[in-house]
Formats: C-alpha cells, structure tokens, sequence
C-alpha cells in the first residue's frame, strides 16, 4: 500500500477532512491531497508529524508487508488509556478561551488533536533518548 493510502485511510479512520488533518499538521490542505493521490511524499518533518499524529512509526509509511496495518480504533482507544491524568482533564475541559475568546466546538476539536498529538511526539522523543 503506498504511503498515500495509508495518509488517506488513517485520516478516513478518524472522520478528518483534508483540511482539517493539514491544520492539525501545520500544511496545506494542498500538501495533504498530493501526498493521498501519491503525486508527491511527505519529508521526513511530515512523516514525523504524521506518526507522531496517528500513533503510529515512521516506518509504518514506508513497509509494505501485512503486518504493517493501520491501527485499528480499539488500539488507539488502547493508547489513550495511557495518557496521563492532567492531559485528560485538559482534553476534556467544557470551554478553552483563546486570548480571551471562547472556542467553538470545531476548533476545540483540533486543539485536543494538536495537544495530544504533541504529547505523543514528546513521549517518543523521550522514549528514544533512554
């Protein structure tokens, strides 16, 4: 499966337009049509941000063998669970306030996204460092 597919079907696994996942990714939603018809790859900055957004490998990209599927919803449900306490409660706040003005539901959405995402790329950059 290429790495397009793989962009598309995650991104289709959790109900994300294009333009949505391009925001949470700090691209374009241009970038993210390219990637998805294969008309160009991610860089490496791209892919990380993509694994680190999907919980998945970097390599989970570029393998092609069965094993290398994409994650289902239960194990991302899984890795949730391992989150900690203060980031819950953070995710799970009724109302952010952005410089004093409060965020509707759409952009709350991608914050919990951006947050969690970062989360699991410090945890990995960690992960690595031991």
């Amino acid at each position: 499966m290429s790495i397009g597919k793989k962009i598309k079907q995650l991104r289709e696994q959790r109900k994300l337009s294009q333009k949505e996942l391009a925001d949470s990714l700090g691209v374009t939603q241009q970038a993210i049509d390219a990637w998805e018809r294969s008309i160009t790859n991610p860089r490496k900055k791209s892919i990380d941000k993509l694994s680190s957004f999907f919980n998945v490998s970097g390599g989970f990209f570029f393998e092609n063998d069965m094993q290398n599927k994409i994650p289902s919803p239960e194990t991302i449900t899984n890795k949730e669970k391992n989150k900690p306490k203060d980031l819950i409660k953070l995710l799970e706040k009724e109302e952010y306030t952005l410089n004093g003005v409060l965020v509707n539901q759409e952009d709350k959405e991608k914050l919990k996204r951006i947050i969690e995402a970062a989360f699991w790329d410090a945890k990995e950059k960690n992960k690595r460092k031991k």
